[in-house]
């Protein structure tokens, strides 16, 4: 079984051989239309975190690639180690474009006054970068002018040196770049720079980058394509710049046009993830033990419908699917699994850690996650009952040694409910059936302990947030 789901790639030779999410269509209509736009313009694709932005860029990218067309790609978050994102764009920039010089001397040159004009931009900078870095709490503005040279003297030193050793101007800047754009007859040549993960690294680098690189954002021959949550990186415009901060207005500085990402249809992901992570074949091997029969099936059902009914995220849905299988690696082939119940105390535990907090409680009752459940599975269909029964008799079971007068209380509240609903067989059998089913589940010394001590071990892991 895989430890970890791959990180995604879009292949040149099948850009949609690795898309689980059914985006072709979206990413084939998005490449005619950045083929046939007038540059320069800044694209966003707009999404909350781990809705599969980063696998949509990828693709996206080499749709374009595939069209003929120059792409560069930058993730924000894998640089904003670095102290200056100016530098880190321009140091990625450097790699990712040296192909495309192929030994044109006039490029070649351009791109090295690119490399030393990015000095210049440094230095204007420094009143920006500081208050962001400061989030707020110095004003740049106002610092004494002396001060603030001395100061953008000595942070610009160290960092001009490693890239740059002379200084040009902002005209000759853009100048320089847009000669990297025009073909041999003068044609403009688009190259698209497409920036990811600004969500995922600092609010204050976030911001600073966009500041930094605001002055190439408007040159022809470029087309940006951004990948951000608007709605948390305007919490971070408003952090740097106070609450009163018109953030909205601040991003439309620098986004033409905002594309916001369609939900994706999560079954095709947990499908996925679940062939991936090898569920397939080691539920087959628990299908020849009569006791554990039927799990595989279980947890297929589980897994497609709670991540929806608690609005998980792809990116938390994936996080899921790692931590079930660390438990599932765990358990014998012989030993029961409970997935229903399983997959449900770990969604809780996830989304909802004060419900699960009080349940795991030794002296608490199980109302409050009843209740809970009853919230994430209304309804009356027959496979949303089949669920409920189990998960809600195995509630009741776990409370059967730690608060033995609750469980017994429930237990007669459920038996007079059936008796006394009257014609709707549906229901009387609903309540019958829980009843029946949390009397063998504590008869037989449910294990909840031991599946709790299993999902609270989890904690103890580190999990890769990259998706």
């Amino acid at each position: 079984m895989e430890l970890k789901n791959k990180i995604f790639h879009a292949s040149s030779d099948d850009i949609f051989l690795n898309d689980r999410l059914g985006r072709k269509d979206n990413i084939e209509n998005i490449t005619r239309l950045l083929c046939n736009v007038t540059s320069p313009i800044v694209l966003s694709v707009n999404a909350p975190w781990g809705a599969g932005k980063t696998s949509f860029l990828k693709m996206l990218s080499a749709s374009l690639s595939v069209s003929g067309r120059k792409t560069v790609y930058f993730s924000a978050w894998e640089t904003d180690f670095a102290d200056d994102p100016l530098l880190a764009f321009l140091g990625e920039m450097n790699l990712a474009i040296a192909p495309y010089l192929d030994g044109d001397k006039k490029k070649i040159k351009a791109w090295g006054n690119v490399k030393k004009a990015g000095a210049h931009i440094l230095k204007r900078s420094v009143p920006v970068a500081l208050k962001v870095a400061t989030v707020g709490l110095i004003d740049a503005d106002k610092l004494i002018e002396d001060e603030s040279a001395k100061l953008a003297e000595t942070l610009s030193k160290d960092l001009i040196d490693k890239y740059v050793e002379d200084k040009a101007s902002i005209t000759k800047f853009k100048d320089s770049v847009k000669s990297l754009t025009r073909t041999d007859v003068g044609e403009v040549e688009n190259l698209y720079v497409f920036v990811d993960e600004l969500d995922r690294c600092r609010p204050t680098y976030a911001i600073e980058l966009l500041e930094r690189i605001k002055h190439l954002l408007d040159v022809e021959g470029l087309v940006f394509v951004l990948a951000l949550d608007k709605v948390q990186l305007a919490h971070s415009v408003k952090a740097v710049y106070g609450n009163e901060f018109d953030a909205s207005g601040y991003l439309k500085r620098f986004i033409d046009i905002e594309y916001s990402l369609p939900g994706a249809p999560i079954g095709l992901f947990v499908d996925h993830l679940y062939d991936h992570f090898g569920f397939v074949g080691y539920f087959e091997a628990r299908e020849k033990s009569h006791y554990t029969r039927g799990d595989g099936a279980a947890l297929k059902r589980a897994l497609a419908f709670f991540p929806v009914s608690s609005g998980m995220s792809l990116r938390t849905t994936e996080q899921l699917f790692a931590r079930l299988n660390l438990i599932l690696l765990m358990v014998k082939p012989n030993q029961f699994l409970y997935p229903l119940f399983l997959v449900f105390l770990l969604v809780v535990k996830e989304s909802y850690s004060k419900e699960y907090l009080d349940f795991i409680s030794e002296k608490s009752d199980g109302s409050s996650m009843i209740e809970l459940l009853y919230r994430l599975m209304p309804g009356m269909s027959h496979e949303l009952l089949y669920m409920r029964i189990d998960i809600e008799s195995m509630i009741m079971a776990s409370k059967f040694e730690s608060n033995k007068a609750w469980f017994d209380k429930r237990m007669r509240d459920i038996k007079d409910t059936a008796e006394g609903i009257g014609n709707d067989i549906k229901l009387r059998t609903y309540y019958g059936d829980v009843w029946r089913s949390a009397n063998d589940y504590s008869g037989s010394g449910f294990p909840v302990q031991k599946i709790i001590s299993r999902i609270d071990m989890l904690d103890s892991f580190v999990f890769d947030q990259h998706a």
